[in-house]
């Protein structure tokens, strides 16, 4: 996986859309065709954090 370090997956992008969009994690893996854990641990990535609490903020701030 050289090279694939600093660059997010579609799957990993349709992650966070569907973290935003589902009601659970559970719902938001499922939703993406991933499993729990995958997208558990996908969580604790900091670049993946990072993405997903920026995402996160401009939903509510569009919706504010």
């Amino acid at each position: 996986m050289i090279g694939h370090g600093s660059k997010f997956g579609r799957k990993k992008e349709e992650a966070i859309a569907a973290l935003l969009t589902n009601r659970s994690v559970e719902d938001a893996a499922r939703a993406v065709g991933i499993g729990i854990n995958t997208l558990l641990r996908w969580m604790q990535i900091p670049e993946f954090e990072a993405a997903y609490r920026k995402a996160r903020r401009a939903a509510v701030s569009q919706a504010t």
